[in-house]
Order: C-alpha cells, then structure tokens, then sequence
C-alpha cells in the first residue's frame, strides 16, 4: 500500500521517477519533456550607437523632406495664384495675339528711333510708348491692370496713392480749363474773322461766304465752273473752220 501511494504521488508530480518504499530510484515509463530555451536579445553598446545615429539621420531626414515639401507646396501655391490673376487681366472681347505683337513692335520701335538721342529720352520715351500702345491696343486689359495696380498701391503705399489721384485730379482741371480757353479763344477767333468778311462784304459788295466756308458750298462751285467750262466749249466748237471760210469770202 506504501509503494502504490508512492507512484500515485510520483505520477501526479509528472516527474520522470518514482521512488519505492525500499529508498531506490526507478525510471519513469513516461518519455521526459524537452525544457524550453528562451533567447534573450541584448545588444552592445556599438549597436546602440549605430541605432541612435540612424534615428537622429532618419529624423533629420524627415524633417528636412517636410520642410522642403512645405516650400515646394507654398511655391506651387504661389504660381497658381499668379496665373488665376494673370487670366483675370485678359479681357475676353479682346484678342491678345495682334494687341500684344503691335504693343512690343512699338517699343522696340521707339527704342531703336530713340537711341542716339539724350540719356533722359532713351530712359523714359520706350517706357512711354510700351505703355501708350498697349493702352491703345488693348484697352480693357490695360484698364484691369491698373485697377489691380491701384488695388496694390492702396494696400501698400496708400500715401503714394493720394499723392497720384491728387496729381491727376489736378492735371484734369488743368487740361478742362486749357480746353474751355482754347474753345474760348477759337470762337473769338472765328467771330474775328466772321466781322472781317462782313465788313469786307460791305464794302466791296463781294460775297465772300460762297468761296468756300464748306463742302457743299466747294461741291456747287465746282459744279459752277463745270458748267462754264461746259459753255465755253460749246462756243469754241461753234466756230468751226466752215464757219471762218464763209466769213472770209464775204469780206472778199
């Protein structure tokens, strides 16, 4: 009853023995388990340095590679907002293919006229004209660039911006007021010339309106002397060689 008790004991332990009631050792009838091997990975202090190195190049990298793309983004942002302003300028009753070739023919144009002549000239008359033809050219392009100018200038250099609209405002009055003396003076000078006629006419009994104050009165005078031509030749063509024979026999 010992010794089964003893293999009982054993046989639930699950050891590879059993032990009798006599103290001697037997072996087990059960195959003995293979003990599991654990691996523990411990590296050395090179490998630690060579990680920490390739952690601190990795995020130099990254960081970089961020910064980089974050300009790039800005840039492409940048271009795309400089075309949507360009293509707004363009006016689409307009087209750009003669305005433009015309615009840049006329400044090099007045660059090649002007560069023999003074410094100030060769400096600011090519300017000058690249601006004036591509007003005239194309003028509702031309008009969308300066209100985009005058946009930047209120935003930027408001000072500057009072300054021109005070200038123009007085270059304005000035050219009304040059424009009003000069119809001032025409219309003296017409009503001058109008009493010297007048005054003429009176005295010499000549009508002199009808000398040529218009077209139509132009288009009757040379109806006029059409017809005077016309009755000149008529006469002249009355007195043929027939008509001077029998003249001359009855002289004889």
């Amino acid at each position: 009853m010992t010794a089964e008790a003893g293999v009982v004991a054993n046989a639930a332990e699950g050891s590879g023995s059993w032990t009798s009631s006599s103290g001697q050792t037997k072996l087990s009838i059960y195959p003995t388990p293979i003990p599991e091997l654990i691996l523990l990975d411990t590296p050395s202090a090179l490998e630690k340095q060579i990680g920490m190195v390739r952690r601190e190049i990795t995020g130099y990298y990254t960081g970089v590679h961020s910064k980089a793309q974050g300009i790039i983004d800005r840039w492409i942002s940048v271009e795309e907002k400089v075309e949507t302003r360009i293509k707004s300028f363009r006016d689409p009753t307009e087209p750009l293919n003669p305005g433009l070739l015309y615009t840049g023919i006329s400044a090099l144009t007045t660059s090649v006229l002007t560069r023999s002549r003074g410094l100030p000239t060769r400096i600011l008359l090519p300017p000058t004209a690249l601006f004036g033809a591509f007003a005239y050219f194309l003028p509702g392009t031309a008009s969308r660039v300066g209100a985009y100018g005058r946009e930047l200038e209120d935003r930027y250099v408001p000072r500057v911006g009072e300054i021109r609209r005070t200038s123009v405002a007085h270059s304005g009055i000035a050219w009304e007021r040059a424009k009003e003396s000069a119809g001032v003076g025409r219309d003296s000078v017409n009503k001058g010339v109008k009493s010297i006629v007048e005054s003429i006419e009176q005295g010499t009994g000549l009508n002199l309106k009808a000398m040529g104050w218009g077209q139509e009165v132009k288009k009757e005078a040379q109806s006029v002397a059409d017809v005077i031509q016309k009755d000149t030749k008529e006469v002249m063509e009355s007195k043929s060689p027939s008509s001077d024979s029998e003249d001359s026999k009855r002289l004889v």
